[in-house]
Protein backbone atom coordinates (compact mmCIF):
# COMPACT_ATOMS: atom_id res chain seq x y z
CA UNK A 1 0.00 0.00 0.00
CA UNK A 2 1.63 2.99 -0.80
CA UNK A 3 1.34 5.58 2.06
CA UNK A 4 2.05 9.53 1.24
CA UNK A 5 3.58 10.27 4.34
CA UNK A 6 6.03 7.94 3.68
CA UNK A 7 6.67 9.26 0.46
CA UNK A 8 6.83 12.56 0.97
CA UNK A 9 9.59 11.27 4.15
CA UNK A 10 11.47 9.74 1.01
CA UNK A 11 11.29 13.03 -0.84
CA UNK A 12 12.49 14.88 1.73
CA UNK A 13 15.52 13.06 2.48
CA UNK A 14 16.11 12.87 -1.10
CA UNK A 15 16.24 16.61 -1.59
CA UNK A 16 18.31 17.12 1.88
CA UNK A 17 21.01 14.55 0.59
CA UNK A 18 20.49 15.74 -3.07
CA UNK A 19 19.80 12.29 -4.39
CA UNK A 20 16.37 12.07 -6.21
CA UNK A 21 15.96 12.96 -9.82
CA UNK A 22 12.81 12.85 -11.51
CA UNK A 23 12.38 10.60 -14.64
CA UNK A 24 12.78 12.16 -17.38
CA UNK A 25 10.10 11.43 -20.13
CA UNK A 26 10.55 11.12 -23.89
CA UNK A 27 10.85 14.45 -25.97
CA UNK A 28 11.75 16.04 -22.62
CA UNK A 29 10.47 17.36 -19.24
CA UNK A 30 9.72 15.68 -16.10
CA UNK A 31 7.77 12.71 -15.40
CA UNK A 32 4.62 13.45 -12.74
CA UNK A 33 4.44 12.65 -9.40
CA UNK A 34 2.63 9.42 -8.71
CA UNK A 35 -1.55 8.68 -8.61
CA UNK A 36 -2.59 8.95 -4.79
CA UNK A 37 -5.56 7.46 -3.26
CA UNK A 38 -5.93 9.31 -0.14
CA UNK A 39 -7.93 7.73 2.89
CA UNK A 40 -9.43 10.64 4.31
CA UNK A 41 -11.12 9.27 7.11
CA UNK A 42 -11.32 5.42 8.93
CA UNK A 43 -15.30 6.45 10.38
CA UNK A 44 -17.83 4.21 7.72
CA UNK A 45 -21.20 3.61 8.22
CA UNK A 46 -20.56 0.44 6.13
CA UNK A 47 -19.74 -2.92 6.37
CA UNK A 48 -18.72 -4.18 3.00
CA UNK A 49 -17.99 -7.96 2.41
CA UNK A 50 -14.91 -6.80 0.05
CA UNK A 51 -13.59 -3.95 1.80
CA UNK A 52 -9.87 -4.45 3.21
CA UNK A 53 -10.37 -1.41 5.60
CA UNK A 54 -10.85 -2.39 9.52
CA UNK A 55 -13.16 0.38 10.38
CA UNK A 56 -16.61 1.17 12.42
CA UNK A 57 -19.50 3.63 12.70
CA UNK A 58 -17.36 5.67 15.45
CA UNK A 59 -15.02 8.96 15.22
CA UNK A 60 -11.66 7.93 15.28
CA UNK A 61 -8.55 9.83 16.61
CA UNK A 62 -5.82 11.72 14.76
CA UNK A 63 -7.44 12.66 11.86
CA UNK A 64 -6.53 15.95 10.09
CA UNK A 65 -8.68 18.91 10.22
CA UNK A 66 -9.62 21.08 7.08
CA UNK A 67 -6.63 23.31 7.02
CA UNK A 68 -4.20 20.11 7.38
CA UNK A 69 -5.75 18.64 4.50
CA UNK A 70 -5.17 21.59 2.59
CA UNK A 71 -2.14 21.92 3.89
CA UNK A 72 -1.04 18.69 2.72
CA UNK A 73 -3.22 19.16 -0.50
CA UNK A 74 -0.50 22.13 -1.34
CA UNK A 75 2.01 19.35 -0.81
CA UNK A 76 0.57 16.98 -3.14
CA UNK A 77 0.58 19.86 -5.85
CA UNK A 78 4.11 20.84 -5.16
CA UNK A 79 5.41 17.08 -5.49
CA UNK A 80 3.45 17.24 -9.32
CA UNK A 81 1.26 14.63 -7.90
CA UNK A 82 -1.52 14.30 -11.31
CA UNK A 83 -4.08 12.56 -9.79
CA UNK A 84 -6.00 12.70 -6.07
CA UNK A 85 -8.57 10.04 -5.38
CA UNK A 86 -10.67 10.87 -1.95
CA UNK A 87 -11.36 7.65 -0.50
CA UNK A 88 -11.78 6.10 2.95
CA UNK A 89 -13.74 4.78 5.20
CA UNK A 90 -16.44 6.63 3.75
CA UNK A 91 -15.45 10.03 3.07
CA UNK A 92 -19.37 11.20 2.45
CA UNK A 93 -18.97 10.93 6.51
CA UNK A 94 -16.59 14.29 6.65
CA UNK A 95 -18.41 16.94 7.27
CA UNK A 96 -15.96 18.99 5.41
CA UNK A 97 -15.38 16.71 1.91
CA UNK A 98 -17.26 19.10 -0.60
CA UNK A 99 -15.10 21.95 0.19
CA UNK A 100 -12.29 19.30 0.23
CA UNK A 101 -13.53 17.76 -3.71
CA UNK A 102 -14.28 21.25 -4.22
CA UNK A 103 -10.66 22.53 -4.05
CA UNK A 104 -8.99 19.59 -5.11
CA UNK A 105 -9.10 20.24 -9.06
CA UNK A 106 -7.49 23.79 -8.78
CA UNK A 107 -4.57 22.17 -7.08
Amino acid sequence: MFRVSQYMRELAQAEASGTYHTPALRGGGTAPGPVVIWNLIRRCNLTCKHCYSISADHEYAGELSTPEVFTVMDDLKAFRVPVLILSGGEPLMRHDIFEIAARAPRR
